[in-house]
């Protein structure tokens, strides 16, 4: 049975289509890194936020706590009976004054919290998202030595399974726009740690 012989023409045709598609797999897999590296970026960012507004948060109780151990601490001394009515007439401007900052402690402190579950939970969207690129990225990178394989071979099966290969990479890729939570709140419930030296200072 004679060979057949493909022509040469049908070969250059079939490598420019796999060179072709190489070099758009190179570009997908550049965007699709470069968006898992922004993510990465903003979940650190994110988290760092968070860090820091927690943080804040446990100062400003720590604060309010020792307001209210110096008002106490105040209100004990008025006990010993020795104390003038000046005294008296200061500690009660004193237990008023902490009593005002204390209030403004909770409004600010509901505030600082939220504004840290929001950044826990941009932080947690992004790194999802970021997973997604980087699974998106892997297929991508298999899909190019595939097809790289298919070039030097001259093998259209390595080509066509890099071809599939890359479509899933490609829809991964798609998916993590879609990412979301799941609908239940995130409940950040950080509790005042213990103060040392009570100097109140307002």
């Amino acid at each position: 049975m004679p060979d057949v012989e493909i022509p040469s023409e049908a070969k250059d045709r079939g490598q420019k289509l796999v060179g072709l598609t190489i070099a758009i797999l190179a570009v997908l897999l550049a965007v699709v890194s470069s968006l898992g590296n922004q993510e990465d970026n903003e979940k650190i960012v994110s988290e760092v936020k968070s860090s820091n507004h927690y943080a804040w948060y446990q100062a400003k109780r720590i604060r309010e706590a020792m307001n209210d151990l110096a008002v106490e601490q105040m209100q004990l001394g008025l006990l010993s009976g020795n104390a003038t009515q000046e005294h008296r007439d200061k500690v009660s401007a004193l237990t008023k004054r902490y009593s005002e900052k204390n209030k403004e402690y909770k409004v600010e402190n509901a505030d600082i919290q939220k504004k840290a579950g929001d950044f826990m939970k941009q932080g947690e969207l992004s790194g999802k998202k970021g997973d997604r690129f980087d699974l998106a990225e892997v297929f991508l990178q298999i899909a190019v030595v595939l097809c790289s394989v298919s070039l030097l071979t001259d093998l259209r099966l390595f080509f066509r399974i890099g071809v599939v290969v890359s479509i899933i990479g490609v829809a991964i890729g798609i998916t993590a726009f879609s990412v979301k939570l799941p609908a239940e709140e995130i409940k950040a419930s950080p509790k005042a740690g213990s103060a040392a030296p009570i100097t109140v200072a307002v």
